[in-house]
């Protein structure tokens, strides 16, 4: 049976028993800022189970009965996969839900039927066999009523059956319950145990856990309290790969037929056969070929942290074994091709952002495959110092993966084929040390306004947050009604005092959403108090930082409220950020997604996921595009609508942000070269988009891989920005004697003339060089160790200059060896004879500088550096050669 057939067989069942048939969630969490992935089909319904309404989008009514099959990602065992038959990152997960509805008795008779019933998966019940909670008795009776002779069911303890594990005595507190695990038999050719020797061991080929059935049907207390809940709920989840596994008869879920495509593509492109020890490498590729694949076409985007940090770390491997198999060019966006061929017709994502997965997988191969050889370089060198027997450092090889990202186990088998040892405990002490700076520095929290304290929360309790008017207006007037000092709560602050102020209503925008938090002043009789910004904390209370200027602030006092007037600019920033970011999708396509923002009064900034520098065509479309928009004056609005009916309608949202059931949507009322904007936002903006004035980006640089940043202008600013840039070319223009339309052809002259200049004085120098050489420098033929060598210092000669003339000297004087130094400035340069008998430029540089100081680098027949005593490399390079 097709694995596309059991998925459409086991959604078409669960519909049969009243239940509604969901799609797929993406597998970045959308509204779960504590998971990097969606890693069970529950984890996405877990409002449900917690008791929300069960309503969801474009469906009439409550739906207490749900079926998926849901696309999950787990990371934990990376390194197991492709080496066992048990370890995906990616997979497919179907599941039947109950939201207070039916519980243990339909879970399993349906699970019973499905599997069994030859209208559904037609399994042989004599090779089911099932695992209970020792104390489930009522699980128990039912899998004998439906069948299951009693010898064919075994009870484990709560670290085996039971959901969180071990929760009776170990917790969490909350919402858990026993499950029950059902296991198909393939057997004897797939193992010589049997069911007995599992029910020891709990290790088996033969016998594969194919369905888990979840009852959370307590509520954990402390003290290891288990209350009933008022309405139990039933979560079960059956691994889509391991049944077509079994139902396919074959070995594991690589030979099943939506993996085959893959492993015959990885054969085609390396003409490695699937078999023996490179397996492995077929295995790891195809798996996380279809991982990287399925999380950038959910709009994650390669990074150094996050999820964007896993998905590098699964590409790298991949790539990495691709290497193992002698793959030197990108491949694996090639088998993201067949990934979107195979699986597109159930998650049409793969094929709508195919071309965009593509460039970010090319991109992120071509740079890794780069660092790849560098640190097969860098290894090379590092092995080169060191004889059979020697050790490579831990901290060498844990800087080989930190800096060049290459795996410890590459870096165990090369040395391993040249007789040296790695030392492991020395590698995983550094990582463990940078592990821990790492979680350091992430547990660092700068918003100094993120914690409450007994005065705010009391406050919160009692009145809710504080009422925001600022969409309306800049100026209100509002009640103090708490002021905060250092997080202790004050009657009174005299003049100079810093002091958070809350007020029951408020125009001050909050900083969020990239926008700056307003600034402006307090006024009352008597005094004022000047605000510099504004925060909000957790629970909706906002934090006016302000300085008591004149007067005294007391708690219960009537002050108008006056929001700065640059809050204008701000909302020119920020509207032109929402036009910016339709620009950038229409214009490079509709992987780009906001990975950043900055909207201040003086200017934006703009970060988003595109692998690759911007044109300067595209960036004037991008420009002209917003300009447009401002010139065509269109309204902007903003409405409240649900959360998922303002999805519906195409509202941008930004991944991973946690947003209320009830959203703010902010839209232009208008397009251009049919192209909109719509985005949910809590922030500021302009009522047309003339008021923006004009638009102009003034930066494009690169963040990080993958991540890029424009900085842009508008109003005067912008204005200005022109003004000046068009100073600056006329200036020049006069400079050079010339119309500013001539700049190009002019610079483009002087570009050349300039190149041409460079090339001749570097060939005077190597004139120079060959003079000094020629008219009584030093240059006689040494011997040590074996090696015979030239050891020359010239004068005012350049490191082009200098391998130039050990080039020469290597041929002239049939050196093994020649050592040429200028100043602090060294080369070393190999003949093929000495390069044959295990000498290496590189390492011999290292040598030199561990005695003569100096820093530099190379390989094989070239090495050179700077910062050298030439006088102590020249004394301590007979030793060098040993």
């Amino acid at each position: 049976m097709k694995t596309a057939e059991i998925r459409e067989k086991f959604l078409r069942f669960f519909q049969s028993k009243g239940h509604l048939r969901l799609p797929s969630f993406s597998v970045i969490p959308q509204n779960d800022p504590t998971l990097l992935f969606i890693n069970a089909g529950m984890t996405p319904l877990k409002p449900y189970f917690m008791g929300k309404p069960p309503v969801f989008p474009g469906v009439e009514g409550e739906w207490h009965r749900v079926t998926t099959c849901q696309k999950s990602v787990r990371t934990g065992d990376i390194e197991n996969v492709g080496r066992t038959n048990r370890h995906q990152t990616v997979f497919e997960m179907l599941g039947n839900f109950s939201f207070g509805d039916y519980f243990k008795k339909e879970a399993i008779e349906w699970a019973w039927e499905f599997l069994t019933d030859p209208k559904w998966l037609g399994l042989d019940p004599q090779r089911l066999y099932v695992t209970v909670y020792e104390e489930d008795d009522e699980a128990f009776a039912h899998w004998v009523r439906v069948g299951v002779p009693p010898e064919r069911i075994h009870r484990f303890g709560a670290d085996e059956n039971f959901w969180p594990q071990d929760a009776p005595s170990k917790g969490p507190n909350g919402p858990c319950g026993p499950c029950s695990e059902i296991y198909y038999d393939r057997g004897p050719e797939f193992g010589s145990d049997t069911w007995a020797d599992y029910y020891e061991t709990r290790e088996s080929t033969r016998f594969v856990e194919i369905w888990n059935l979840v009852f959370p049907q307590y509520d954990r207390k402390d003290g290891g309290i288990l209350e009933p809940l008022p309405k139990p709920n039933i979560d079960t989840g059956m691994g889509l790969a391991r049944v077509a596994m079994v139902l396919q008869g074959v070995t594991d879920f690589y030979e099943t037929d939506e993996f085959q495509p893959l492993i015959a593509k990885i054969v085609e492109l390396t003409g490695v056969s699937y078999e023996g020890p490179s397996s492995v490498a077929h295995r790891v590729i195809s798996e996380h070929a279809r991982a990287v694949t399925f999380i950038l076409a959910d709009g994650a985007h390669f990074s150094n942290t996050g999820r964007g940090y896993v998905v590098r770390r699964l590409l790298r491997r991949a790539v990495r074994f691709g290497y193992l198999l002698g793959l030197r060019e990108p491949f694996m966006y090639k088998l993201a091709e067949v990934v979107a061929e195979v699986m597109g017709g159930v998650y049409p994502e793969l094929r709508e952002n195919l071309e965009g997965v593509q460039r970010q997988i090319r991109l992120e191969e071509e740079r890794f495959l780069e660092t790849l050889e560098s640190g097969i370089r860098r290894l090379d060198g590092l092995l080169s110092g060191l004889r059979p027997g020697d050790t490579l450092s831990g901290r060498d090889a844990f800087t080989l993966y930190d800096t060049y990202g290459f795996p410890l186990d590459l870096t165990l088998e090369i040395a391993d084929e040249r007789g040296v040892k790695v030392d492991t405990e020395g590698y995983e002490k550094a990582l463990e040390e940078a592990q821990e700076l790492a979680r350091r520095n992430a547990a660092f929290d700068r918003n100094l306004f993120k914690k409450s304290n007994e005065a705010l929360s009391a406050l919160a309790k009692d009145y809710g947050g504080t009422v925001f008017l600022g969409y309306e207006r800049t100026e209100a007037e509002a009640q103090v009604k708490l002021l905060l000092v250092d997080e202790q709560s004050l009657e009174q602050a005299p003049a100079g005092t810093g002091v958070q102020v809350v007020l029951d209503k408020t125009p001050f925008y909050a900083e969020g959403g990239g926008e700056v938090g307003d600034s402006g002043v307090l006024e009352w009789e008597g005094g004022w108090a000047e605000v510099s910004t504004t925060q909000k904390n957790p629970d909706g209370i906002y934090l006016h930082l302000a300085t008591v200027r004149e007067g005294t602030l007391e708690a219960g006092t009537v002050v108008r409220a006056l929001v700065d007037p640059r809050r204008r600019d701000i909302e020119r920033n920020h509207t032109a950020t929402h036009l910016l970011h339709a620009a950038l999708r229409a214009v490079l396509g509709g992987h780009v997604r906001q990975a950043g923002s900055y909207v201040g009064p003086d200017r934006l900034r703009f970060d988003f996921t595109h692998p690759e520098p911007i044109s300067p065509k595209d960036l004037a479309q991008i420009e002209g595009l917003v300009n447009r928009w401002i010139m065509a004056d269109f309204p902007v609005t903003y409405a409240y609508k649900p959360l998922e009916e303002a999805k519906r309608e195409g509202a941008m949202a930004l991944f991973g942000e946690k947003y209320a059931d009830v959203v703010r949507v902010v839209s232009v009322e208008g397009s251009v070269d049919g192209v909109s904007s719509k985005e949910l936002c809590g922030g500021c903006h302009v009522r047309r988009t003339g008021e923006i004035g004009m638009f102009v980006i003034r930066l494009e640089e690169s963040v990080s891989a993958g991540i890029r940043r424009l900085e842009a202008l508008t109003g005067v600013p912008a204005a200005q920005y022109v003004r000046e840039s068009l100073d600056r070319v006329s200036a020049l223009a006069r400079e050079l004697g010339i119309s500013p339309e001539g700049l190009p052809e002019r610079v483009g002259k002087l570009h050349d003339e300039l190149k041409a200049q460079e090339k001749e004085i570097a060939r005077l120098k190597l004139e120079l060089a060959r003079a000094q050489l020629g008219g009584g420098s030093a240059v006689s033929l040494q011997e040590a160790n074996g090696y015979r060598y030239l050891a020359v210092r010239l004068e005012g000669i350049e490191p082009g200059a200098l391998r130039s003339a050990a080039d020469e000297l290597l041929e002239k004087h049939k050196a093994d060896l020649v050592a040429v130094g200028s100043g602090s400035n060294l080369v070393i340069k190999l003949s093929p004879k000495a390069q044959g008998k295990g000498l290496d430029a590189g390492a011999v540089l290292r040598r030199l500088s561990e005695a003569a100081g100096g820093r530099g680098g190379g390989k094989g027949a070239l090495a050179q550096g700077g910062g050298f005593d030439l006088d102590k490399v020249f004394a301590e390079l007979p030793a060098a050669l040993g």
